[in-house]
């Protein structure tokens, strides 16, 4: 039988190794341009992008206030990628203690629901946004997509990447931040199976990953845990040993991930 230490020690080999296989490069891109995401709208196209989204392109803005949707569209060559980057809520405790739980059909899928609020907008946005990716795409055949948000944002994200597959748009990945729940047990699982490559990002007490509730709404697969230990693959839809595991919870979390904060002030000064 394995002593406590040895146990131990093997333990963290094997998360040690979870999170070698996390993609850090373009997880650490995504979240800085994420938190570039929460600058003015209107100097998205006029920004010297630094760190890890350092020569990244903007080609299209978007800005939907009616809808809480804001976020670009661009490219950054040194990664051979076309990044779609949806912003979050600029007031998220506001947005958290005022959202509803009100579902529609999803027709992609039998029985399958989503949050309404998320469905409507990211269908407001969404033909301009194929629109704009295929355009890059035709520009940069080999590019891989990569859809990435945070908060509100993620909820689109995921959206936008069924929707994209659908769409013929490939390769593509996902990476998003802090992500509600987007519909019920049934969009979950068919969420997992359609998006292969996908990294839903929770950190530690992050309030928003437990928004709306567990008993009408469940999260998709794909979870990547951090915490003071680290980074941890998780396993299923709401691992008990990941974000789930926690019923106090706070914004500060929420608004940090992969060692950066995010906002505009984070990635704008070098």
């Amino acid at each position: 039988m394995l002593s406590f230490g040895i146990l131990l020690l093997v333990l963290l080999a094997v998360a040690q190794t979870a999170a070698a296989s996390y993609d850090w490069h373009t997880g650490n891109t995504s979240i800085w341009l994420c938190a570039a995401a929460y600058c003015e709208t209107n100097t998205y196209q006029t920004r010297t992008f630094k760190g890890y989204s350092s020569g990244f392109v903007v080609t299209h803005v978007l800005d939907y206030p009616d809808k809480d949707v804001q976020g670009y569209i661009g490219y950054l060559p040194s990664q051979n990628s076309i990044f779609v980057v949806y912003r979050g809520s600029t007031s998220i405790q506001d947005w958290v203690n005022n959202l509803d739980v009100v579902t529609t059909a999803y027709d992609k899928c039998d029985g399958c629901l989503v949050h309404k609020g998320f469905y409507g907008a990211e269908q407001t946005v969404i033909a301009d946004v194929i629109s704009n990716v295929k355009s890059l795409k035709a520009k940069f055949p080999s590019y891989t997509v990569v859809v990435t948000g945070h908060s509100l944002g993620a909820a689109m994200a995921t959206l936008t990447t069924l929707d994209f597959i659908d769409a013929g748009i490939s390769p593509l990945r996902m990476f998003h931040f802090g992500s509600p729940r987007v519909g019920n047990t049934a969009f979950a699982n068919f969420a997992s199976a359609k998006i292969g490559d996908r990294n839903r990002n929770t950190h530690h007490k992050d309030m928003v990953p437990h928004v709306p509730m567990h008993e009408r709404f469940t999260h998709i697969s794909g979870e990547w845990y951090e915490d003071d230990a680290g980074l941890h693959a998780c396993s299923g839809y709401e691992d008990p040993n990941c974000a789930y595991q926690w019923n106090l919870t706070n914004i500060d979390d929420h608004m940090n991930y992969l060692g950066l904060y995010v906002g505009c002030d984070a990635v704008s000064h070098n």
